[in-house]
């Protein structure tokens, strides 16, 4: 017996053993997880700041740039810039006071002091060719120019020492400085043509304050999960302590009722041992009932889906929190009435009909059920039913509902990117060959005819050169909008990639009705482009295909449409031409 307890006791100790290091795991992984959130969040507001410091700078040059430099009083502060090379650099007024000319690496060197003064963050203009001695870069910085040229439009680190003389830790941020055409007046003797990178500007934060705001966050974090897994580690000891108190009190109770029986007579003992084994079914199947209702709430109240509990008639007798929680309403607001109060209107009569059939039929039913919340908004929740009792007479049924409508809408929008172009947000070359597919069988089946035109832009390599690659994005995300504006809400407008883009015109009654539309394309990206960097003068070149053509595929028509573009672009771009129209 004594080997029996002894074994039984290390059991449960084990459990306890297990217990406990998976919970010190479990919180060392989260409080892991913390630290490097800590982390991220500090780099975060570290890149902010310098970003910030350097979008100031940046704007101030380019206004001083645009309007050739600005003239200020001589001053203490202000002397003439010894390294400016103008005809004019030094005026008077007729009043007798000097002014210099102050040019944007001027500005940025003053704007810089009183950066340093203002917020203790330096700034220092550097490049890798620079016309003055002080604005050579440091071993950091001429990293950071080559990262530059690798196509990087950014870099920040954390360094010892500060750079540039300063000491403790640093945040140091760094972004290119773009040649445009304003910079040309003074930097152009020295080889440089607009879009080149002729340097950057470096911002080095102190760090210590940051630094320290994350220590705080971090020991913070310790203090809570520490504090968190003692009290988890103490609530479990108190619930194990209290079961072995239960379990040694059964123990003696049980003892002393085999005393009991012990001093009995032998015409009682059988009476006895009859009604202590009556009494022991008893008690044991009392509690196997309440441990089994126990087991049963604990399960209804804590689950993560929502549970929905219905008579023979489909009335609502029980909800759980989680039910609660997904709809809005409270549990006293549903009891006695039937889930079509959660109805959204979007499933038929039809459908419940044959959701209702099928749980007769086969007892289970499950799938997707649009509802309504108590405020009115949709949601999208995945319902499992289960009849209680036989299919002749229920007596009951059971519906577990999970809200779905983040999941679907993550769905939703992997299905839209992975069909629609990612600038203009118009179809992509795989939705457009669906719908070309699509529309050649529907004019099959329909004895219709529909339009292929491939639109290729003239002259686009010109904006990208001239204003940049953004102002280059903008338009082609106008391009696909006045494309739209050409074309019925039936038809489909899709970017291929680059500046080309495909319209596919249906039920098209002739070369006449393609004709239109190609005429009010081309006069539409005739029109001027309004950028952010200036105004952009294009054209478009449209080949049409018309379908279906004999026993001609999609990529037979598209070959066909690329044809006539091709002619089109060869005959002096800036108009349309019909497949096998002749020059």
């Amino acid at each position: 017996m004594a080997s029996e307890s002894a074994s039984g006791d290390a059991h449960p100790l084990r459990v306890v053993a297990l217990i406990y290091l998976c919970g010190a795991l479990l919180f060392g992984t989260l409080l892991v997880l913390e630290w490097r959130l800590i982390d991220r969040s500090v780099v975060a507001i570290a890149r902010e700041r310098g970003a910030a410091l350097f979008s100031l700078i940046q704007t101030t040059r380019e206004w001083n740039a645009r309007h050739g430099g600005v003239y200020v009083v001589v001053d203490e502060s202000t002397q003439p810039n010894p390294w400016l090379k103008h005809p004019a650099r030094d005026l008077q007024t007729t009043d007798g006071v000097r002014l210099t000319m102050v040019n944007p690496a001027y500005m940025t060197r003053q704007i810089a002091d009183l950066a340093l003064h203002a917020e203790g963050a330096r700034l220092h203009l550097t490049s890798l060719k620079p016309i003055r001695p002080e604005n050579r870069p440091d071993a950091w910085e001429a990293m950071a120019l080559a990262r530059f040229e690798a196509g990087e439009t950014e870099v920040l680190a954390l360094v010892e020492g500060g750079g540039e003389g300063g000491s403790g830790p640093a945040h140091r941020y760094m972004a290119p400085l773009l040649v445009r055409e304003p910079c040309l007046q003074c930097h152009a003797e020295q080889g440089y043509q607009v879009g080149d990178i002729r340097g950057g500007i470096s911002v080095t934060m102190p760090a210590e304050v940051l630094i320290a705001r994350r220590d705080q966050l971090r020991m913070r974090a310790v203090f809570v999960y520490l504090l968190a897994g003692l009290l988890a580690a103490g609530l479990m000891h108190g619930l194990l302590r209290a079961n072995r108190r239960h379990v040694v009190q059964v123990r003696r109770i049980n003892a002393e009722q085999e005393r009991l029986i012990e001093r009995r007579t032998v015409e009682l003992a059988e009476a006895n041992r009859r009604l202590a084994g009556e009494v022991d079914l008893h008690r044991r199947s009392e509690q196997r009932l309440a441990a089994s209702e126990s087991r049963y709430r604990a399960i209804f109240d804590s689950a993560a889906e929502g549970i929905m509990l219905l008579d023979a008639a489909l009335r609502i007798v029980q909800v759980n929190p989680a039910f609660c929680e997904i709809t809005g309403y409270a549990a006293e607001e549903v009891l006695g009435r039937k889930p079509s109060m959660l109805g959204s209107g979007r499933h038929d009569r039809a459908f419940f009909r044959e959701l209702l059939a099928t749980l007769a039929a086969a007892g289970r039913w499950q799938g997707e059920v649009w509802n309504r919340r108590k405020d009115g908004d949709l949601y999208v929740q995945w319902m499992s039913a289960v009849r209680i009792g036989e299919a002749d007479a229920p007596e009951g049924f059971v519906a577990t509902m999970t809200d779905i409508t983040s999941r679907k809408q993550t769905e939703e929008k992997l299905r839209f990117r992975a069909n629609h172009d990612a600038l203009t947000g118009l179809p992509n070359r795989r939705l457009f060959e669906d719908r070309l597919q699509s529309a050649i069988a529907s004019a099959l089946r329909h004895g219709e005819r529909f339009a292929l035109m491939l639109v290729d832009l003239d002259r686009f390599k010109g904006v990208n050169d001239r204003f940049g690659h953004l102002a280059g994005d903008a338009l082609l995300v106008e391009v696909g909008r006045r494309l739209e504006l050409c074309v019925r809400a039936s038809d489909t407008v899709a970017r291929l990639g680059g500046d080309e883009f495909a319209v596919i015109l249906g039920e098209v009654g002739g070369r006449e009705d393609a004709a239109e539309v190609a005429e009010r394309i081309c006069a539409a990206m005739a029109l001027p482009f309004e950028l952010g960097e200036g105004v952009a003068h294009i054209g478009a070149s449209v080949g049409i295909a018309l379908g279906p053509q004999d026993d001609a595929d999609a990529g037979e028509l598209q070959r066909r449409a690329d044809a006539a573009l091709y002619a089109v672009k060869h005959d002096g771009r800036g108009g349309f031409r019909f497949h096998g129209e002749p020059a």
